[in-house]
């Protein structure tokens, strides 16, 4: 039986292994019941926006930062994405869970700047993730290399956006107060909570109200704030001036 790895609101993913190879993959199945859009990439034709966005990330040359897309295959009711499945990994919240429920700092450090430069390459290929967050990305636990992944809530870069699809705790102010956001401090953003909750263990917000009204508070025992406020500067820096 293969091993299910995780389910939602898109369907379920299993364990699995491509038979020519003996390659680890992922078994992405998405179900078209949910909202179901399209996008046409030249040389690709109509493609689900998911498997769009991703064949767009992973077009020569890739990011290694950004989980692979293999093969995918179109059915009635339902696609199915075939993706790389390092070993061994997990996804980042439940990595965070077993050392503590949080990670030193010099490790989110070493996290943060490699999802940044699957954003960076993102934000060259015109792509909004919109959903960034320690359960889309996935740590490969020998090397701690980090690979983004789950783009079904992408969108190609566009002036603003006017619609909601991705994670509430990880939205911008911006979205409760004028129901609208942009693409890069939108990305920024969730960028930001991710961090915190990575190095302080839990959210910085939890209800619409205390987003609109955010402010950071980072807890006494990290340095007393010190070495945190360095390591966020270094990367609020480095991805804004990347995004350029």
């Amino acid at each position: 039986m293969r091993q299910l790895l995780g389910t939602g609101g898109f369907g379920c993913v299993f364990a699995g292994i491509r038979k020519e190879d003996g390659l680890p993959v992922a078994i992405k199945y998405v179900s078209k019941q949910r909202a179901y859009e399209e996008l046409e990439i030249t040389g690709h034709g109509w493609l689900p926006t998911e498997v769009a966005l991703m064949t767009i990330a992973n077009t020569e040359p890739p990011c290694s930062n950004i989980l692979q897309i293999l093969e995918w295959y179109d059915e009635p009711k339902r696609y199915i994405m075939i993706l790389e499945r390092p070993e061994p990994c997990e996804d980042l919240a439940d990595f965070c869970k077993k050392h503590g429920g949080s990670l030193t700092e010099i490790v989110a450090r070493n996290v943060m700047f490699q999802l940044m430069e699957a954003l960076k390459h993102c934000k060259s290929r015109g792509i909004l993730h919109r959903d960034v967050k320690p359960e889309n990305i996935l740590i490969q636990t020998d090397t701690l290399k980090v690979k983004l992944f789950d783009f079904g809530c992408g969108d190609l870069i566009k002036g603003s956006y006017k619609d909601f699809t991705g994670t509430l705790e990880y939205t911008p102010p911006e979205w409760f107060i004028q129901k609208q956001y942009l693409a890069d401090p939108a990305t920024v953003w969730s960028v930001g909570v991710t961090l915190y909750r990575l190095v302080c263990g839990s959210l910085p917000f939890k209800t619409s109200k205390e987003i609109k009204n955010s402010h950071l508070r980072f807890t006494k025992r990290l340095s007393q704030g010190k070495e945190l406020q360095r390591l966020i500067h270094f990367n609020a820096f480095y991805f804004m001036t990347t995004m350029n």
